[in-house]
């Protein structure tokens, strides 16, 4: 590792170097007198700028600033005892830190814009911090300080040729505080490389990148030690003879590496990914298409996944009113030594007699086998029926859907696995997992890229409800209202179960042209399920009814909704009401609002009970342009929630901010206080940003 540092530290002073060295050459070569007007070059002689004194490397622009930060926080938590003694625990932290550096960002040539161009960001400075904690018998404070390196480097060569070669690196060496606890070294790089061959007919890409982040203990104590890398080979090719045929290749290569602080533990994963899309459009104005998706993933090591895929989809444009799709698909997944293998098949049909009126039809079949259980065979059909039309007093619309399932399986009695269902949490509701008799130790929650794994209690909480279980996020977590996660899980299967389901989904609209809208929605469903060989399934049947109406102007707009759900898990009925505004806009200031209102009212199935929750949310943004290199942005967020379960709920989120730009001075203030006050806790907080940031230009940029 020191050797490594060392190799990265003679980099930096050699660029620093160079740099220097060509800003000098920069201002001679601007001193000296200028040549005769530049030609082409002939064969064997140098580029008409270097003939004409212009020097091998060139600034177009220089210029270093001086920055100053500082950031101040206080938080405090009120907890309540949840023993039968009364005591409440008050802990209040504090923090100060403040950051002073000096960079420098140039860009340029070499030789000729033609041959090369570059870029550079160079940073460094320190910071200070400042923590101090009280709680009761407990007074504690702690004062670190650190130094930064930062650098930033990209070299194109050859930006406008055939074979284009782009260069980057940087680096970050840090030290990260901790209140009351060692700091830790932290050291951020990214290099790589690529190589671009510009083609109409055949272009390519080859790339390479190497990331590495460790952060290391200053004390003894190497369970603090944290280090991830990843070494990244990538090749893209699309071979294009004509602009109705294609055939795209990607492969990509990653060696991944990580070493977790807290554990000695390493994942260490080697993926190889190939995907490959052929695509043909043929027939009368090339309307109909082939498309083939192949994808191979093979992957070695901790958490190992493999994966095979080949779907082939063709689309035929029979006339301008009717088009038929078919389409297969053959999907095998291997995770944690479990097999998983898909076979499906579609064919529908679209037909649109006229504009305002247009149908479609499918019919699927899917079997799905898995080496551990949870075999089953399934067939479908989705009809569909659309029909918009304008009237004289605005515009009519309305969507029709039917879908009937059959599903049998044929499992061993074994877990069946899931992997990355779609839920999206929404406050206040519930969201209940597809399957049946999940395992609850067995689910794994990550965000949409898998990045991000949450943890139960701490960002959800899991409720089983008969044979379902439901995921609610917690307030307090990282789990923001309204957003997609991933869930994956185990669950008990049975043998000889046979689901027969029908559903019916409706919707009518009618947008007038006074700004009213008023609305339907409804779903039916039915299940009918023979009973197994060794457990009862209750089948789930929905019946749900939304009547809505809304009112729409260019600058405001308000809505209404009732909502009747006789699920057979969880029934409820709720009322829903929403309005936004702007209330002024002009070309200084602008002052817009929202809010939003829903009471549910849950009859309590199963193990619920009968309850009833409110929500209430408001916010306010306003903007306001002091000058024209001033502006002022505050907003204001204010949630009330009443859960006859989860106990009553306020949250406030205000911030404020001004920038203000004088020439080539800049300062941003920025505000924020939050405020989560929970059935028997509070947790407040409030911080402040002052960032200032002066440029001092040497050679400054020439726009033409």
């Amino acid at each position: 590792m020191d050797q490594r540092r060392s190799w990265k530290s003679g980099c930096i002073g050699a660029a620093l170097t160079v740099g220097l060295c060509s800003a000098l050459s920069t201002i001679a070569a601007a001193q000296s007198p200028s040549s005769q007007p530049a030609s082409s070059p002939a064969a064997g002689e140098l580029p008409a700028s270097a003939r004409a004194g212009r020097p091998l490397v060139a600034f177009d622009e220089l210029t270093f600033d001086l920055g100053f930060d500082a950031e101040w926080r206080r938080r405090q938590v009120i907890q309540d005892a949840r023993s039968g003694y009364p005591f409440r625990d008050r802990q209040t932290n504090s923090a100060r830190s403040f950051e002073e550096t000096v960079g420098a960002h140039g860009e340029g040539t070499l030789v000729d814009e033609r041959f090369a161009t570059y870029r550079f960001d160079v940073r460094t400075g320190w910071h200070q911090d400042y923590y101090h904690e009280t709680r009761a018998g407990l007074d504690r404070r702690d004062s670190p300080d650190g130094f930064l390196l930062q650098y930033d480097t990209r070299l194109t060569l050859l930006p406008a040729g055939k074979v284009t070669i782009d260069v980057l690196a940087s680096q970050l060496d840090d030290r990260v505080s901790r209140p009351f606890l060692p700091s830790l070294d932290r050291r951020r790089e990214r290099y790589g490389a690529s190589l671009l061959f510009n083609d109409r007919v055949l272009p390519m890409r080859l790339s390479f990148e190497d990331t590495f982040e460790s952060l290391d203990g200053t004390s003894r104590q190497r369970y603090e030690d944290e280090q991830r890398g990843a070494r990244e080979l990538r090749y893209e090719a699309t071979w294009q003879p004509t602009q109705y045929h294609s055939l795209r290749l990607d492969y990509e290569y990653n060696d991944r590496r990580e070493q977790f602080s807290g554990t000695d533990t390493r994942f260490d994963t080697v993926r190889n990914y190939l995907t490959l899309n052929h695509v043909v459009q043929f027939g009368s104005d090339h309307r109909s298409r082939f498309d083939t998706l192949a994808r191979f993933q093979d992957e070695s090591g901790d958490l190992a996944r493999d994966m095979a895929e080949f779907a082939p989809q063709l689309r035929l444009q029979h006339t301008d009113q009717l088009a038929t799709r078919y389409r297969g698909q053959y999907l095998r997944e291997e995770f944690e030594g479990v097999e998983h293998e898909i076979f499906r098949a579609d064919a529908g049909l679209t037909h649109q007699p006229c504009e305002n009126l247009g149908s479609s039809a499918d019919l699927y079949g899917l079997r799905q086998e898995l080496e551990r259980g949870g075999d089953s065979n399934e067939w479908g059909a989705i009809g569909s029926l659309w029909f918009n039309r304008d009237n004289s007093l605005g515009r009519f619309s309305s969507t029709a859907t039917y879908t009937h399932t059959h599903s049998r399986a044929d499992d061993s009695g074994s877990n069946g696995v899931v992997m990355g269902e779609s839920v999206t949490l929404k406050d206040p509701l519930p969201v209940f997992l597809a399957r049946t008799d999940v395992v609850p130790i067995s689910i794994l929650v990550t965000d949409g890229t898998r990045r991000v794994t949450y943890f139960p209690v701490r960002d959800y909480v899991i409720t089983r409800v008969g044979r379902y279980t439901s995921i609610r996020r917690v307030p307090t977590g990282r789990i923001v209202d309204n957003q997609t996660v991933l869930v994956s899980y185990t669950y008990r299967t049975s043998q000889g179960l046979e689901l027969n389901r029908d559903r019916v989904d409706v919707r009518v609209e009618q947008r007038f042209t006074s700004g009213w809208t008023p609305y339907y929605a409804g779903s039916i469903q039915d299940e009918d399920i023979d009973r197994t060989r060794f457990r009862t399934f209750e089948p789930r049947r929905v019946n749900r009814h939304r009547a809505g109406l809304a009112y729409r102007q260019p600058r405001w707009s308000a809505s209404s909704e009732y909502e009747f759900n006789d699920d057979s898990i969880d029934p409820y009925q709720g009322l829903h009401l929403n309005a936004d505004c702007t209330f002024f806009e002009d070309g200084q200031q602008s002052l817009g609002g929202t809010t939003r209102f829903s009471f549910l009212n849950f009859e309590g199935t199963n193990d619920l009970g009968a309850r009833t929750t409110s929500l209430f949310d408001a916010g306010l943004t306003y903007r306001y342009a002091l000058a024209p290199r001033i502006e002022a942005v505050a907003t204001g967020l204010y949630r009330y929630e009443d859960d006859e379960l989860y106990g009553i709920t306020h949250g406030v989120d205000v911030s404020a901010s001004l920038n203000w730009r004088i020439g080539l001075f800049t300062a941003l203030l920025e505000v924020e206080y939050k405020l989560l006050d929970l059935a028997d806790s509070s947790d407040g907080s409030a911080a402040a940003w002052i960032k200032l940031r002066r440029e001092i230009p040497l050679v400054a940029r020439h726009e033409p």
